[in-house]
């Protein structure tokens, strides 16, 4: 059966198909004159056409009357429905199998209304999953686990524990601060130096700030590890190019670390240590590992943007239930126990998680430069990966092109499971998996 996995956070609404992402739209939507733009289609309009725009509806699920409502859009619940259905249909023809993954802060009232929309749509839902918990999955952790997330409007934390299951404990917001603030703060930023370097205002104009919005996303995502950074902007056939440091950046997001620190302490038993699992929308946030390194009991995991759909993928037999049942799964079977030690003792990684695509490792892997097709033996291998006392050890024969947790490889190092290689582009998470399972 055709499996499709829906993960459900509005900064970015993913959607696999057999592992494969192909498409991530996020929770935006824009009304003009009758006309209902969704998703990435709305937020590529969002400043062109400000006077009805709704970014809040995933985050604030219901039925309850919005301010400027219409006949067509009444409530949150509306546009939610628009959205699911605008995400469905194009992979209708091919899907048997619906996983939805939600959010902690959903509520019972919110999950049915989910079900409610999925059927009126047509989306055969089989199995409703906690993000956090898939997120956690098949990686080695303590007792303790912690996902740190955040959507358009909040941040939120996620306290699990691993004691042969891996189960949700508990969820809040920590913050009402999400993606969408920051957004606003990073442009106001990075155009203030424009002003100032090129008496340039791209927020004069509605075309060069949606150009700008446009651009950000991608410009935080890929912040590099220099102290300064250059922006480029298009305006009436010039192209306008300003340099911006990494503590002007910072401006935007240094009030929020403490108190993310804090509540990540909060959580953290006194005289124990953590795994803390970051989600995949903090990638590029400047300053952020170096405040999260200031808590020491905490170890701290990247999480790789298809981690929780490859999990989703792997752990199926329990999200999905043979006789027809949609449960709410917020625990799954691990057989396996944490990991406490003073210092933390891994079960080393076993194998490659590619897309939903798990691939043994054994007793070396030299592997292909090529990975379209997943990870393949090749004689000429790009680099070489085997196990030696209880560790798995890479040797690089090329590293210059390739990256680990976003780092430059160095030409020999020991991995550990949760790890993130980047070879040509494509991207490979080593994974411990029991023997029994």
């Amino acid at each position: 059966m055709t499996l499709a996995v829906i993960n459900i956070n509005d900064a970015g609404i993913q959607v696999a198909v057999d592992g494969d992402l192909v498409r991530t739209s996020p929770g935006y939507a824009v009304l003009d004159s009758g006309n209902l733009m969704l998703g990435e289609l709305a937020i590529e309009n969002a400043r062109l056409l400000p006077r009805w725009m709704n970014n809040r509806f995933w985050g604030q699920l219901s039925t309850a009357p919005i301010p400027g409502g219409t006949t067509q859009i009444r409530h949150h619940a509306d546009l939610a429905f628009a959205h699911l259905e605008d995400l469905w249909k194009p992979i209708a023809h091919e899907v048997s199998q619906v996983i939805l993954m939600v959010p902690g802060y959903y509520s019972a009232e919110q999950l049915g209304l989910l079900l409610g929309m999925a059927k009126e749509c047509g989306v055969p839902v089989s199995g409703i999953v906690d993000q956090s918990v898939l997120a956690a999955s098949n990686l080695p952790l303590r007792s303790t686990v912690l996902h740190l997330d955040i959507h358009l409007h909040c941040m939120t934390l996620t306290r699990l524990s691993n004691t042969g299951s891996l189960a949700r404990r508990s969820e809040k917001t920590i913050l009402e601060t999400g993606l969408s603030t920051l957004w606003d703060r990073w442009a106001s930023i990075i155009a203030n130096q424009f002003i100032q370097t090129n008496r340039f205002d791209p927020m004069h104009q509605a075309l060069t700030e949606q150009q700008l919005f446009n651009k950000l996303p991608g410009w935080i995502r890929n912040l590099s590890s220099n102290s300064m950074h250059t922006f480029e902007l298009e305006n009436d056939g010039s192209t306008h190019s300003v340099a911006v440091s990494t503590d002007s950046l910072l401006r935007a997001c240094t009030p929020l670390y403490p108190q993310i620190v804090q509540a990540i302490r909060s959580e953290i038993p006194a005289g124990e240590h953590a795994s803390l699992l970051l989600s995949h929308h903090f990638e590029g946030f400047p300053g952020l590992k170096d405040s999260l390194g200031l808590i020491p009991e905490a170890d701290l995991l990247d999480l790789n943007e298809l981690k929780s759909i490859g999990s989703a993928n792997l752990n199926r037999h329990q999200i999905v239930s043979d006789k027809g049942a949609v449960s709410h799964v917020t625990q799954l079977d691990t057989g396996e126990t944490s990991k406490d030690k003073d210092t933390i003792s891994e079960r080393p990684a076993t194998h490659f998680l590619w897309r939903h695509h798990a691939i043994a490792i054994g007793a070396g892997f030299k592997l292909d430069g090529d990975l379209e097709q997943g990870p393949q033996r090749s004689d000429n291998p790009v680099c070489t990966f085997y196990p030696r006392n209880g560790q798995l050890h890479l040797d690089c024969h090329e590293p210059a092109g390739i990256n680990l947790n976003g780092s430059p490889a160095s030409p020999s190092m020991s991995l550990s499971a949760g790890d993130v290689l980047t070879i040509n582009n494509q991207s490979l998470t080593l994974i411990s998996v029991s023997s029994d399972g």
